[in-house]
């Protein structure tokens, strides 16, 4: 009878027989701590915004634009029907029932919660952000949107509309490991970040806020579809280059975290 525990069990599953000493994700948590000598790195990106009025302005209205592709601008939000202590009781992750759908009230609903803008504050965001520099982008794989044609979407969160980068949506279901969620979402949201707006000033501790603030657009989803009375599963189960060529996004300065499917509740 073996004498190791579960959790010296699991270790050697991570690490194997040896000590690693170039193990990818420690040297890359090692990198993005912060020390007393950090502070001169952080200064040179704080710096840069004291200079130049224009970066600061940049930063205000962080975000991509795509003036020259089709439009559908989002109809008011629907009211969240829950309050917030009771979301949270009842949040749950669960598949979406077969072809759902959405329409566009309730999509603008989750977005808005997401990564919509404050009412009221010039470029303040609904998820909180460090430096307020804002290197999330929100997309939109459209499968049953009412009124809004099947396809790929970038959010913009300023003008509170849907731009249009393509109809390739098909290829979402090669791009999830499980695949069926294609087949019963309404809808499949991803997070994607753009590190260099938040490394410029945070250096590696900027990845680190990126994926940080990925967990809160999420929950902030998550919520809201409990909210509004749908079912919502958060997805880690995915081929990022897969996901990454429908977006249209390189993968390097920018890249997919995190995907949401949301639709009807089963039953």
């Amino acid at each position: 009878m073996s004498s190791t525990t579960p959790t010296a069990q699991f270790a050697a599953v991570v690490y194997g027989d040896d000590v690693a000493l170039d193990d990818p994700a420690e040297i890359l948590h090692e990198a993005a701590k912060l020390y007393p000598s950090s502070g001169l790195r952080l200064t040179r990106g704080i710096a840069l915004l004291e200079r130049h009025a224009e970066l600061r302005q940049s930063v205000e209205r962080a975000g991509h634009r795509h003036p020259h592709r089709p439009h559908f601008p989002l109809p008011p939000p629907r009211r969240l029907r829950r309050t917030l202590s009771k979301a949270i009781s009842e949040r749950h992750s669960s598949k979406p029932a077969a072809d759902s759908s959405l329409d566009p009230p309730t999509l603008a609903a989750l977005l808005a919660a997401s990564n919509g803008c404050r009412r009221g504050e010039h470029g303040r965001r609904t998820i909180p952000s460090g430096g307020a520099l804002y290197p999330l982008e929100l997309y939109v794989f459209a499968l049953r949107i009412d009124d809004v044609p099947r396809g790929v979407y970038h959010f913009d969160p300023h003008s509170s509309c849907l731009e249009q980068l393509g109809a390739g949506v098909d290829g979402i279901e090669e791009a999830l490991l499980d695949g069926s969620l294609a087949g019963s979402s309404a809808a499949i949201l991803a997070v994607t970040s753009v590190f260099w707006r938040t490394r410029f000033k945070y250096g590696l501790r900027g990845y680190r806020f990126a994926l940080l603030e990925a967990g809160h657009a999420v929950q902030n989803a998550l919520l809201a579809a409990t909210s509004l009375g749908l079912a919502a599963l958060p997805l880690g189960g995915f081929y990022d280059t897969r996901v990454e060529a429908l977006l249209g996004v390189d993968g390097v300065h920018e890249s997919v975290l995190y995907l949401v499917a949301v639709g009807e509740v089963a039953g």
